[in-house]
C-alpha cells in the first residue's frame, strides 16, 4: 500500500478519536511551550545579570597588568598598569569608551564602627560613560560639586554605618609604599543599584583623592590598576559574549604586554552557576515531555485494542504486517506533529509576552540574594530552542508509537476477525 494512502487512513483515524487526540496534543503542547518559554526566561535572566555586571561592577572589557591579575585577590598596588594614559589613547583611537580606575583595599569608618572593603577610585566624568552608577543614585550627587575629598557609598553600606549625604567618614588604606594613610571625606551620594555587592560594600572616590590617599601621584600616565571599557549592546547574550571575545582579541594585539579580559571571563562565575542551574531546571520540562510520550503510547494502544477487527479486515484486504505497523506509526507521528506545532505556537506567544512586556522583578529583589537581577526581566528569541522543542516532540512521538505499532502488526487476520 502506498504511503499516501497510509497517511490518509492515519489522519482519518487520528481525527476519529478526537478526545484522545486532543488530550495527547495538549500535553505535548504544554511540555514544548514551557520548554521554549523557560529557555527564553533563563536567557533573559542571564542577559540582565551580565548587563548589570558589566554596567555596575566590572565593565564589558578590562585591561590590567598580567601580574596584577595573578595576584588579584590582594588588589596589589605595586602592580598597576605601566601607562594608563597610553591604554586610554589606544582604546579611544578604536572608538571605544574607556575609563581608568584604582581598586584598593580600604577601611571605612564612621568614627565608631569600621568596615573593610574593596574601594574604587574613578574619573567621575569618564566613568559615567562606561558604568551606569551615576544614574543609580538614591540620594545626593555623583561628584557633581567636584569636591576633591568626597565619596559615594552603597545605600546598604551607608545604612549599616548610619551615615547619610553630608556626613563625614574616615577612609584608611595601605599606600603604594606599604604605609598606612587615612583621611576624612564627605559623603556626597548614595547608590541603589541592581548589583547587591555595590549596595553592600560600594565605596567610590575621585581618582585625584585616591592617588593622594595612596601616595601615588608620581606614577607615569596617571596611577591606575585597570582601564574599563564599554562595548555597544548586542541583540542577544550570545552575541554580546562573542563581541567581547572579538574586541578582546583585537585589543590584545593593540596593547601587547597587557591582560585584556572580556565580559565572558569577568562574569564567568555567574555564567557557570547559571549553566549548572539551567541543566537541572530542564529536567522538569523533560519530565513533562516524557508524560506526553506515555500519553501517545496509551492513545495508540487504545486505538489498537478498539480496532482489532478493523486490523483483521485490513489484513484480509491485503495489508502486510509492515503496512499495519507503518499505519499506527504514522498516527503517532501525526499526533506529535500536531502537538509540537501547537507547542511551538504557544511557546512563541509566551516569548512575545516576555519580550514585549517582561516581568518586573523589583517586588522580588529582596529574595534574589546575591544575584544581580532587578528591574524588568525580558525574554529573548531563540530559534534554536524552538527547533529543538519541535524536533524533540516529533521524535518522542515517533519513538513512542513504535511499541503499539509493532503490537498491531503481530495480530493474525483470523484472530482479529474473531475478536469480540
Amino acid at each position: 500500500m502506498t504511503m499516501g494512502t497510509l497517511w490518509r487512513i492515519a489522519l482519518r483515524n487520528t481525527l476519529r478519536h478526537k478526545r484522545r487526540t486532543i488530550i495527547t496534543a495538549v500535553v505535548m503542547m504544554a511540555g514544548i511551550s514551557v520548554f521554549i518559554a523557560f529557555d527564553s526566561m533563563l536567557s533573559g535572566m542571564d542577559r540582565m545579570a551580565v548587563d548589570n555586571i558589566a554596567g555596575y561592577t566590572v565593565s564589558s572589557l578590562t585591561v590590567r597588568d598580567p601580574a596584577y591579575v595573578e595576584d588579584i585577590q590582594a588588589s596589589p598596588l605595586d602592580k598597576p598598569l605601566a601607562d594608563p594614559a597610553a591604554v586610554l589613547h589606544a582604546l579611544a583611537e578604536e572608538g571605544l569608551k574607556a575609563a581608568p580606575r584604582i581598586r584598593f583595599v580600604a577601611k571605612l569608618s564612621n568614627y565608631n564602627d569600621e568596615i573593610p572593603l574593596l574601594a574604587a577610585a574613578v574619573d567621575p566624568e569618564a566613568d559615567s560613560r562606561v558604568f551606569a552608577l551615576a544614574s543609580s543614585l538614591s540620594a545626593g550627587t555623583w561628584f557633581a560639586d567636584r569636591a576633591p575629598k568626597s565619596v559615594v557609598l552603597g545605600s546598604a553600606l551607608a545604612q549599616e554605618l548610619s551615615v547619610k549625604v553630608g556626613d563625614s567618614v574616615l577612609v584608611s588604606a595601605q599606600t603604594v609604599n606599604d604605609t598606612t594613610n587615612a583621611d576624612e571625606y564627605s559623603v556626597v551620594g548614595l547608590l541603589d543599584t541592581p548589583a547587591p555587592e555595590v549596595n553592600r560594600s560600594g565605596l567610590f572616590m575621585p581618582l585625584a583623592a585616591a592617588r593622594e590617599l595612596l601616595m601615588a601621584n608620581e606614577a607615569k600616565g596617571g596611577f591606575a590598576t585597570e582601564v574599563d571599557t564599554a562595548l555597544p549592546r548586542e541583540a542577544t547574550l550570545n552575541a554580546t559574549l562573542a563581541q567581547g571575545e572579538r574586541v578582546a582579541a583585537a585589543t590584545r594585539a593593540l596593547l601587547p604586554g597587557t591582560r585584556v579580559d572580556p565580559i565572558a571571563f569577568l562574569a564567568r562565575d555567574y555564567l557557570a552557576l547559571r549553566t549548572a542551574k539551567a541543566k537541572y531546571s530542564f529536567v522538569l520540562v523533560f519530565i513533562v515531555l516524557v508524560i506526553a510520550a506515555v500519553g501517545i503510547v496509551n492513545t495508540i494502544l487504545m486505538s489498537v485494542y478498539s480496532r482489532v477487527r478493523e486490523i483483521g479486515v485490513l489484513r484480509a484486504y491485503g495489508m502486510t504486517r509492515g503496512d499495519i505497523s507503518r499505519l499506527f506509526t504514522l498516527e503517532g507521528l501525526a499526533l506529535g506533529i500536531v502537538g509540537s506545532t501547537l507547542g511551538l505556537g504557544l511557546g512563541a506567544f509566551f516569548d512575545y509576552l516576555l519580550i514585549a512586556h517582561g516581568i518586573n522583578l523589583d517586588p522580588y529583589s529582596g529574595s534574589m540574594g546575591s544575584l544581580p537581577l532587578s528591574g524588568v526581566l525580558r525574554g529573548e528569541w531563540n530559534l534554536r530552542t524552538m527547533a529543538i522543542g519541535f524536533v524533540f516532540g516529533v521524535t518522542v512521538s515517533l519513538v513512542a508509537a513504535l511499541i503499539p505499532a509493532r503490537k498491531a502488526a503481530k495480530l493474525e487476520p483470523t484472530d482479529a476477525l474473531r475478536f469480540v
